[in-house]
């Protein structure tokens, strides 16, 4: 069956359009000169022209000449093997297709962490990636940049489990269960020769049931704080970093463990549909027409 066709009905769907998705990036509320941090599946949005090239062109056209756009390209789930060697030139991003093809743009800058790397590309994007130091999680951190400048953030397609802004609340509040690792690593420099590189993370303390960070998103939802609307066929949420911090606040005020997991599963998202794959869980519209690469 064509990649484009509804997986149940066999109705065939024209491929999105650049102009698509600028539109409804606008009608979600995306401004130009945001300062915004993309998470995103491509596989949620659906099958559009250009795949994961589109959609970074519509970002930065929604976002403008003055808007800059993060997005993360971390490497944890290889960073730990003895012979990795960060490359920030060439180590792909490992949080999927629209996050590699933001990465491996002309004008990206990309920030030096073993595992939390970022890139960012426009204005602010030599501030945002040259930031911080060890860690990507701390005050001086390029994560911890976009907060402090009321930056947003912008899901496309995934829960709040993937807003890895969840992990800097959670060091920045102190919650117990988090306390900062160091990890010895090496980078390559742009001559081919390596470096020793440290990276302080902070991973989970043994015994932790799990995050459930779609509590949190699901009470700002509740609570008005989250724009809400589709792009392509992917449930999109925008929320600004300074409502985020105060929810966060006010929710771990009253439980310290209001991220953590209290039950069998995670919280339920009320808005559209939350499925999963082999790849994640994926939020959207209509679940069979979830875009599957051949």
């Amino acid at each position: 069956m064509p990649r484009n066709t509804d997986s149940r009905t066999g109705e065939a769907h024209q491929p999105l359009r650049l102009s698509d998705l600028v539109r409804d990036l606008l009608a979600l509320g995306v401004r130009p000169g945001d300062l915004l941090m993309v998470h995103s599946s491509l596989r949620s949005i659906g099958l559009g022209e250009g795949g994961p090239e589109t959609v970074i062109d519509a970002l930065l056209q929604a976002l403008g000449p003055h808007g800059t756009l993060v997005v993360p390209t971390f490497t944890y789930p290889t960073a730990g093997n003895p012979e990795f060697v960060f490359d920030p030139a060439h180590t792909p991003s490992q949080m999927g297709a629209i996050s590699e093809a933001a990465r491996r743009r002309p004008h990206a800058l990309r920030s030096i962490h073993l595992a939390h790397s970022i890139a960012a590309i426009g204005p602010l994007a030599g501030t945002i990636a040259t930031s911080g130091g060890a860690s990507g999680w701390d005050a001086h951190s390029p994560m911890r940049q976009v907060f402090d400048r009321n930056g947003r953030y912008l899901l496309i397609g995934v829960p709040y489990q993937n807003l890895t802004a969840m992990h800097l609340c959670e060091v920045w509040l102190e919650l117990p269960y988090r306390k900062p690792r160091i990890s010895q690593g090496r980078m390559r420099r742009p001559d081919g020769s390596t470096t020793p590189l440290v990276s302080i993370g902070t991973p989970p303390l043994p015994g932790n049931p799990g995050s459930d960070y779609n509590r949190l998103g699901q009470r700002m939802e509740d609570a008005g704080l989250v724009k809400l609307g589709p792009i392509g066929n992917a449930i999109a949420r925008l929320l600004n970093a300074h409502d985020f911090l105060s929810a966060a606040r006010d929710l771990t005020r009253h439980d310290p463990n209001g991220f953590l997991q209290q039950g069998p599963a995670v919280t339920k998202l009320t808005h559209g549909h939350t499925i999963q794959s082999p790849k994640g869980e994926h939020c959207v519209v209509n679940p069979s027409r979830i875009y599957h690469a051949t």
